[in-house]
């Protein structure tokens, strides 16, 4: 499961995670990890990073699990200590003081990083149970579409390579309202 995505199916319910995309960080007997990638919000955090005009953090809603802690996802492992690889070349935090110093530096651009706000976590057994009840679709992504790509379009995006019915199911909109 680790560096897999987890797409909410069509018609979950769950405010959380409806029409979500989850990249797993961390999946083993003590549980599972993840961040959900398609809920960008705005945020006021530059004062953090001392940064010039080029860097403008972005961030998302990782999950309801502790949302007033900092979570980050990078592919700037080498020059990031502590640094927890997922898949290819894409990582999973780091020493935060090193991240501001190579931001400062100009080492580490906006595309090369995202930031969330809490994280999406499951007790041992719980994710493999909702995912024998049907709540997930499990599938695989690429480090730029998870840095670089339209995260308000991704859970579309992300279900038209599952088929001609996902690509359907896709394009009704998020409201029975708009219909």
């Amino acid at each position: 499961m680790k560096g897999k995505i987890l797409i909410s199916q069509p018609f979950m319910l769950d405010d959380n995670f409806k029409r979500s995309v989850i990249l797993i960080t961390e999946h083993n007997e003590e549980g599972t990890v993840g961040f959900i990638l398609n809920k960008p919000i705005e945020m006021e955090l530059a004062s953090l990073f001392d940064s010039g005009e080029d860097f403008e953090p972005r961030f998302g809603y990782g999950g309801p699990c502790c949302e007033d802690t900092l979570h980050y996802i990078h592919n700037i492992g080498g020059l990031l200590s502590e640094s927890i690889p997922v898949f290819d070349d894409l990582c999973w935090c780091g020493e935060f003081e090193e991240l501001r110093q190579l931001i400062k530096e100009g080492a580490v651009m906006s595309d090369n990083i995202l930031f969330f706000l809490g994280y999406s976590g499951w007790s041992p057994g719980q994710l493999d149970a909702e995912l024998e009840t049907g709540s997930w679709i499990v599938s695989e992504t690429s480090v730029d579409q998870l840095l670089k790509g339209n995260h308000e379009t991704l859970w579309k995006e992300v279900l038209k390579p599952l088929g001609h019915t996902f690509e359907i199911i896709s394009e009704i909109p998020d409201s029975a309202n708009y219909n």
